[in-house]
């Protein structure tokens, strides 16, 4: 039992000596050595998820635009009707995909959906 002991000590010292510079890969390494596991299937709950938060948001940019829009007396009016879509054309997940690669991967809080959320779902 020391023997194997001691090469899992060796084992596991040398996965953590080699991981010190990429810190996805430490801690892959501790959480093996802490048994720390997800039981949860990767995309459960993610289409609900994603519609529940977007939906959120949208509500929430609404208001904030309605609570803090003032329009100044100069201003024309004619530009400033409010449109809300409700209608949608239907598009293939591959249109989708791509239009996702060619955004930046930044986030800002105005942004409908965060860039962590369309990383984890692909």
């Amino acid at each position: 039992l020391v023997v194997i002991w001691a090469a899992k000590c060796a084992h596991f010292s040398a996965l953590i000596a080699s991981a010190e510079s990429c810190p996805a890969t430490l801690f892959r390494v501790t959480r093996s050595l802490l048994k720390v596991e997800e039981v949860r299937e990767p995309f459960q709950g993610r289409a609900d998820e994603f519609v529940q938060f977007l939906s959120d948001k949208i509500a929430q940019i609404r208001t904030d635009l309605n609570s803090d829009w003032a329009v100044p007396a100069e201003m024309p009016r004619a530009g400033l009707s409010q449109v809300i879509w409700d209608e949608f054309e239907p598009v293939t997940p591959e249109e989708v995909d791509k239009a996702v690669k060619a955004m930046n991967a930044t986030t800002c809080l105005l942004d409908p959906c965060p860039s962590w959320l369309v990383s984890t779902s692909r």
